[in-house]
């Protein structure tokens, strides 16, 4: 992908802790700031250190979601831009610009981690993750039925981590987006059934993991850990 803008954050774990930040430790951090860890008291201090880091590494990877993975997941229900993407697919070589004025994209995820202590579940820790997008003045081109293009607008995100049920942190970063920005090879909009077969290796669509707006999480179990899904291209670096 083509950069957008520098030193922007990638991730919400960039935005919430900065680049350098280990995403387990600053997970714990939060864990143990809004005193979730109180029913693992009674346990001996290292049990109880390595209970919270495993939760925290098991939700760890709810901070990895690229942030232009997000937005893209939501604008797959904005219905100008698939009516676009349906028409450029079935108008070979057509392009189409569509205005996204002011709008707002908001994903949120909710899951839950159960901490096994020699095979019995003393807690149940739940984290939350809610990335909202505030859009303006932006234009994207369509072609084939992909995004091939951001035409000049501005962004301002925001990330909120919560513990259970409780928000610990929340920070926001603004991007203007200058000029116009091609975004190669071009994000589908669509669902991949749609596509032709030979358009697989230049044509990548988002992973399907990547979080729908307001989708909750599957609740996990530790130590086991779901892998992560595959890197999305990125707009900016």
């Amino acid at each position: 992908m083509t950069t957008i803008v520098k030193n922007a954050p990638d991730n919400a774990m960039d935005l919430l802790f900065g680049p350098e930040a280990s995403a387990r430790e600053a997970l714990a951090g939060q864990i143990m700031s809004a005193q979730a860890d109180r029913a693992l008291r009674h346990l001996p201090r290292p049990t109880r250190e390595a209970a919270i880091l495993e939760a925290a590494g098991a939700a760890a990877g709810l901070l990895d979601g690229d942030l232009v993975g997000m937005l893209v997941a939501g604008w797959r229900t904005h219905c100008d831009l698939v009516g676009a993407a349906r028409r450029t697919l079935a108008a070979p070589g057509s392009t189409e610009l569509v205005d996204l004025v002011d709008h707002q994209v908001t994903t949120t995820q909710q899951p839950s981690v159960a901490v096994l202590v020699d095979g019995r579940q003393v807690t149940t820790i739940q984290v939350s993750l809610s990335v909202q997008f505030d859009v303006g003045a932006l234009v994207a081109g369509v072609k084939a039925g992909r995004l091939v293009a951001i035409h000049a607008g501005h962004c301002e995100v925001t990330a909120t981590l919560g513990v259970q049920g409780t928000d610990v942190l929340t920070r926001h970063a603004k991007f203007d987006l200058p000029g116009v920005v091609p975004v190669k090879p071009g994000i589908r909009l669509l669902p991949a059934e749609d596509y032709l077969p030979d358009e697989e290796a230049n044509a990548p669509t988002l992973p399907m993991k990547t979080p729908a707006a307001s989708a909750a999480a599957p609740p996990g179990v530790l130590p086991r850990q779901a892998g992560g899904a595959a890197p999305l291209p990125r707009w900016w670096s």
